[in-house]
């Protein structure tokens, strides 16, 4: 993978505009925030789904996952995505 720091801003807001699109696509009834990221990542997203069920929240953290990589080898970076229940902190 190439350093996150080789790519332009540009490139980075493209990479976050696509991997929220494929979010929402999989999650509509989502709400994806955006948190600071820590160093070494380029993105790091919150995925808050009305879910309780431990088994479907692990389920789709997975695709969550799945996403994440998608992107992170099309853009070379890191990125975090962690899915929560609504209302956790």
């Amino acid at each position: 993978m190439a350093s996150v720091h080789l790519l332009s801003p540009d490139q980075v807001a493209q990479a976050t505009a696509e991997l929220i699109f494929a979010l929402q696509q999989e999650f509509p009834g989502a709400r994806i925030t955006a948190c600071d990221a820590v160093e070494g990542e380029a993105i790091h997203l919150d995925v808050r789904l009305a879910v309780k069920d431990r088994s479907a929240l692990m389920q789709a953290q997975d695709r969550a996952l799945e996403l994440k990589h998608a992107v992170e080898d099309r853009y070379g970076l890191y990125a975090l995505v962690r899915v929560v229940p609504e209302g956790s902190s």
